[in-house]
């Protein structure tokens, strides 16, 4: 069975591919996801397009915590006792071509990787909790952008 992750408000092309709006807040996820099934970058993803009714599939390319460094610190917008993770879509074109405002983006279940990687969700939410995390606005903090 597919799951709901979000509905887009607004997405913009990155160099991950097709960043998504709203972040998808994880606990709220991993209480109605199984452990196997954490998103995974290749990972299928179904859309429902509001504009045609029609299911589109197009790949995950990438979900976790957005997260910049700075002097030392580890910074993020999300509130690290209760996380938000970005999602981006691969694939080509333009936001509105691709991901129309009122698209539903599901996780399909049966996608290729489920999870088996990952170790669940229970890791994944202890690993924010147990890090050193600064919450702030990044336009407030000369920022650069780096993987965590």
């Amino acid at each position: 069975m597919p799951y709901y992750l979000l509905t887009v408000t607004a997405s913009r092309r990155t160099g991950l591919g097709l960043q998504v709006e709203p972040a998808v807040r994880i606990r709220a996820l991993a209480a109605r996801v199984k452990d196997s099934d954490v998103p995974m970058p290749g990972d299928r993803l179904l859309l429902l397009r509001p504009d045609t009714g029609t299911w589109w599939i197009a790949p995950l390319a990438g979900f976790g915590l957005e997260a910049w460094r700075k002097d030392g610190l580890v910074y993020t917008r999300s509130d690290p006792a209760d996380p938000e993770f970005t999602l981006a879509v691969g694939g080509r074109g333009g936001p509105e071509e691709v991901l129309p405002v009122g698209t539903e983006i599901w996780l399909d279940d049966n996608a290729p990787t489920r999870g088996h990687r990952t170790d669940g969700w229970r890791r994944i939410i202890a690993g924010i909790a147990s890090g050193d995390w600064r919450q702030t606005d990044p336009d407030a903090v000369d920022t650069t952008v780096t993987d965590r």
